[in-house]
């Protein structure tokens, strides 16, 4: 009768060879793996599906050493750089395997929800109360300024209403900071179809509203609480 030898394709733990050098080897192709591993999905990614792989992996190569898990984890998306940064850092001190995969889950959610500077990064600013897009179009105002007007008039989503946004200073923010928008940044928007930067003028006013007739800038914690959309 030949007795069954261990192959490598299941976990050690069902043919309790533990013991057996073969383990060894079943563990370093596991690591082998996980070394390979990378988070590919950007921000929009399966972070749970990633996590769940990359746990069994640890697992089946019996790695509980936190600060190992941390190592490995960090590797798997270093082309990040606020990833990378702030993983780091939340990380620090933390011993709860537990905490650490929750952390990464975080970060990696966080990064999606930046809001960035630049025309490839639009975004929608709506009114709480009407339910109305802050517009703009190619119409200037026939009196005052006689600039291109700036309204809150459409209710749907057009080309109208996408704007970027854009920082005059940046000299003081870390290198992986630095297309993104923090508080106390001031922030200008620029129209994108136009290409219009708003503007803020303390003398002319809305023949309509007797307002002044559009913006120059935001402090962000405004932009944050009124922003709709992101892409």
């Amino acid at each position: 009768m030949n007795i069954p030898q261990y192959n490598g394709t299941v976990h050690p733990d069902e043919w309790a060879l533990k013991a057996h050098p073969t383990f060894s080897i079943y563990k370093d192709g596991i690591k082998r793996k996980l070394d390979q591993m990378k988070f590919e999905g950007g921000e929009g990614g399966d972070t749970t599906a990633f996590l769940a792989e990359f746990r069994s992996h640890c697992d089946k190569a019996e790695i509980d050493n936190p600060q190992e898990i941390k190592n490995r984890l960090l590797r798997t998306y270093s082309s990040n750089e606020f990833f990378k940064n702030e993983f780091s850092k939340r990380v620090t001190g933390v011993t709860s395997i537990d905490e650490i995969y929750k952390l990464y889950s975080e970060v990696i959610s966080d990064s999606s929800k930046a809001i960035k500077y630049g025309p490839e990064f639009l975004i929608a600013i709506k009114h709480l109360v009407t339910g109305k897009y802050l517009s703009s179009r190619e119409i200037n105002y026939q009196t005052g300024s006689k600039r291109q007007v700036v309204f809150c008039g459409e209710k749907i989503l057009n080309e109208n209403c996408w704007w970027y946004l854009s920082c005059e200073n940046q000299s003081h923010k870390d290198e992986f900071q630095k297309n993104k928008v923090l508080y106390d940044d001031v922030v200008y928007l620029t129209h994108k179809k136009t290409g219009t930067t708003l503007s803020l003028s303390d003398f002319y006013r809305s023949p309509k509203t007797s307002y002044a007739e559009d913006i120059k800038f935001f402090f962000l914690q405004y932009i944050v609480f009124n922003l709709h959309g992101l892409i």
